[in-house]
């Protein structure tokens, strides 16, 4: 039995902590094939393409329990119009629907507690796929995006292949990069660690047997 993981003490660690336990306790659900976590991924999936809020169904599922607002406090990032998601809110929404797609009919848990980033998931696939260079070729476009809808379009399409190959990712560590990316803070650190963790980690040749299926709700 692997240990609980520690909460994070860095300003991000409400941000994670929240989307670990939120995916973590969904995901052992669904892995249990329990008919709400099954409803809930399904509807976490059709907000793929809709902003934080626009869809009542999704308002319990990504903004309950979300630690209070941050985008008061400079240090989070610009103040959004009251209209609008904060980075925070949109950064735990894009997480947790894109994980929803993720683990779609997975036995295995495609979120996992290893912090992880992208790029060390992505050099994984690389070597797993056999298609290296259209993998790496993704990937930069990612990397290059200069706007957050395109960039989780692109995204989307790399973690449907992560799905295919059964590869996870820990989501917590992604909320916490898309938050540093989308508001521009930071941004050259997220893509410096995807880069470092692409071309420095080794490539497991074996799916690890222990994944991170916490119960937290």
């Amino acid at each position: 039995m692997s240990a609980t993981p520690q909460a994070t003490t860095s300003k991000y660690g409400p941000l994670e902590d929240y989307v670990h336990q939120r995916i973590s306790g969904r995901q052992a659900a669904y892995i249990r094939r329990e008919s709400d976590a099954l409803a809930a991924m399904a509807k976490l999936r059709r907000g793929l393409n809709a902003p934080p809020g626009r869809l009542p169904d999704l308002w319990a599922l990504t903004l309950q329990g979300l630690p209070p607002a941050t985008y008061e406090n400079s240090a989070y990032g610009p103040v959004p119009a009251p209209e609008e998601p904060t980075a925070w809110e949109s950064a735990a929404y894009d997480a947790m629907t894109i994980h929803a797609l993720h683990q779609q009919s997975r036995a295995r848990p495609m979120h996992r507690r290893d912090h992880a980033s992208l790029g060390a998931a992505v050099r994984r696939l690389g070597a797993s796929s056999g298609a290296e260079d259209a993998v790496r070729s993704r990937f930069h476009v990612i990397g290059t995006a200069t706007d957050h809808d395109a960039r989780l379009t692109h995204l989307r399409g790399l973690i449907g292949q992560l799905r295919a190959h059964e590869i996870p990712l820990d989501y917590a560590r992604l909320a916490v990069d898309l938050y540093k990316l989308d508001t521009g803070r930071y941004a050259d650190q997220v893509l410096l660690s995807w880069g470092r963790d692409y071309h420095r980690n080794p490539a497991p040749t074996t799916t690890p047997a222990t994944s991170e299926t916490g119960d937290h709700q």
